[in-house]
Parts: structure tokens; C-alpha cells; sequence
């Protein structure tokens, strides 16, 4: 795999040549990742949904919506196939009756669980050819970006 040139109008620089590798190669590790949700048996986009609830905890459907980046009778429509499966289950809010909180079930957080594991081993199966120091150099990276997260998660 080759990591693309810059787009055109975009700076050349060292911070631009690194994002754009940083951008190419974690889109590659996700998609070799991916292969992996197959064996879950849903749709990618039941996937994510049901992952948010499984990590993020209960969620109002428009909060689902928002996160996904989809309408609302979109989401309504996975949380129903994904009710049908046992994996997420909805609520009335106590103190409002017209809003609704989704939530992954015992069974979703363990469908997520699972293929979050066939992920991470398929990622580490892929790690175990490389020496100790290059491992060591990704720890550091993965703290680098933890950095970046915290900030944006802050500001």
C-alpha cells in the first residue's frame, strides 16, 4: 500500500505530510480491522449504533442520530431490527414520556465485545512482526494520540 500525495492546494509540509500518513494508514488498519465484523452477522451500520450504546451508555435516539451522522427514522429503523435481535432494548425516560433512551442489551454489549476482541487480535496479529523498539515506538505514538484525543475532548 502506498500512502497518496498530498490534494491538491494542500501545503506541502512535514505536519501535512504526516497527517496525510497518519489519515491513509489508519483508513488501511480499519478496513483489514473490519474484515473481522463480518462474523458479527450485522450490517456495519447496526454495528456502530449498537457499539455507541455498548461504550457510550443509553442514548436518546436524535443523540444516536447526531453521533451517526444520520436522521433520526434512520436510527429508528436500526434500533428496530436491532430490538428484533435482542441486542438493544427501549425505554420511556421517567420524567418525560415522549422521549425514548435506547440502550444495548446484555446480549449487544456481548456481540460488541466479541467483535471488538476478533478486532484487536487480527490489529495484533499484524504488530507481531515487528521488533521490540518498533513496538516500543508505537506505544509512544499511542500516547501521543491519547494527548491529542484529551485535548479535543476538552476544548
Amino acid at each position: 500500500m502506498s500512502i497518496p500525495p498530498l490534494p491538491a492546494g494542500a501545503k506541502n509540509s512535514a505536519l501535512m505530510q504526516t497527517a496525510n500518513a497518519l489519515h491513509s494508514l489508519a483508513i488501511h488498519l480499519l478496513r483489514r480491522a473490519r474484515t473481522a465484523d463480518k462474523k458479527s452477522g450485522l450490517s456495519a451500520e447496526r454495528l456502530s449504533l449498537l457499539s455507541v450504546l455498548a461504550y457510550a451508555g443509553p442514548q436518546s435516539v436524535n443523540r444516536l442520530a447526531e453521533i451517526e451522522g444520520v436522521s433520526a427514522p434512520a436510527i429508528s429503523r436500526i434500533v428496530s431490527a436491532l430490538e428484533k435481535l435482542g441486542l438493544t432494548e427501549r425505554k420511556r425516560r421517567s420524567d418525560d414520556a415522549r422521549s425514548v433512551t435506547v440502550r444495548a442489551t446484555p446480549k449487544g454489549r456481548k456481540l460488541v465485545e466479541a467483535g471488538r476482541r476478533r478486532r484487536l487480535e487480527l490489529i495484533a496479529r499484524e504488530l507481531s512482526s515487528l521488533s521490540a523498539r518498533e513496538l516500543s515506538t508505537l506505544g509512544r505514538i499511542s500516547d501521543i494520540l491519547k494527548k491529542l484525543e484529551q485535548q479535543k475532548t476538552n476544548s
